[in-house]
């Protein structure tokens, strides 16, 4: 199936985003199906909101007013090829914007698995909370957002609060101590947080590699990296949507005309001249 191309982490909070739409789920008394969420791929820090449906619309509206205009714009935002993320309204805005959209390809582990492993915590919480509070799980979104982004990931060793803003939150609990807090300066205050933020960057991104290393290294743990020669006939599989549980899993033959790199090949079907860019892990040999 091919090892896992580690994608570099990166470097700093809102250089790289994550974007998905989850759901339907079931349906709140303010007509609410789907969350969309947003996150950092450095911090981890995510943006949710609730919405009534899945229009490029409403993902444009979300980037725009819920994340641009508080947060500031980022250098990249990934998704997926979903319509709702690649109409000329979505597209436009990032273009406006100066922000880098990047599309990960369908069933290619090694181009959405960033996308895809940023939920992998958040998501199943939020489902739970909307099946649990079928009419309402809408006004605790926020909560449920606040507690993830204030508790420890394991991928950085931080809160992603924390890596976001530096301090870390200070919860309702917190406003009865009696301890007071020491005076600083605001020079005094601003030199400490930028000592702490390009601390935990530093800490932050060795992690990351750490546990991204990890993670490939599971990956790969029971797969091959085949090399395929030009010229060699194969099949690829059949990535037809409309295909059912009789139709063949692999169609062909097809000839490698060119190796593009180390996990995509240049294809021909020998009978159409169709040609095609496929990754490793959909090509077999037919010998």
């Amino acid at each position: 199936d091919g090892h896992l191309h580690s994608i570099a982490p990166p470097r700093g909070v809102w250089e790289r985003l994550a974007m998905d739409y989850v759901g339907p789920v079931p349906q709140s008394k303010s007509g609410n199906k789907y969350f969309l969420v947003l996150t950092d791929l450095f911090s981890k820090f995510v943006v949710t909101k609730a919405v009534p449906d899945n229009t490029s619309t409403t993902a444009a509206k979300f980037l725009l007013y819920d994340v641009f205009m508080i947060y500031g714009v980022p250098f990249e935002i990934i998704t997926d090829n979903g319509q709702h993320f690649c109409s000329s309204l979505y597209e436009s805005l990032l273009k406006l914007t100066q922000c880098c959209h990047v599309k990960t390809t369908p069933y290619n582990p090694q181009a959405s698995g960033q996308c895809e492993r940023h939920n992998a915590t958040l998501v199943p919480n939020l489902v739970a909370l909307s099946n649990q509070s079928r009419s309402n799980w809408d006004n605790k979104l926020a909560a449920t957002t606040f507690n993830y982004n204030a508790t420890r990931h394991d991928s950085t060793g931080y809160t992603p609060f924390e890596l976001m803003f530096a301090p870390q939150p200070r919860f309702t609990a917190d406003l009865s101590s009696s301890s007071t807090s020491t005076s600083l300066t605001v020079s005094h205050y601003h030199h400490t947080m930028q000592q702490f933020i390009e601390h935990a960057k530093i800490a932050a991104r060795t992690n990351n590699l750490r546990h991204q290393q990890s993670s490939k290294q599971r990956y790969d743990r029971h797969r091959s990296n085949p090399q395929h020669p030009v010229g060699q006939l194969i099949l690829i599989r059949n990535r037809n949507p409309h295909i059912n549980k009789f139709s063949s899993k692999f169609v062909g033959p097809y000839t490698i005309i060119d190796r593009l790199h180390d996990k995509t090949y240049l294809v021909k079907n020998d009978n159409t001249g169709h040609q095609a860019q496929v990754p490793v892990h959909d090509i077999r040999s037919l010998n």
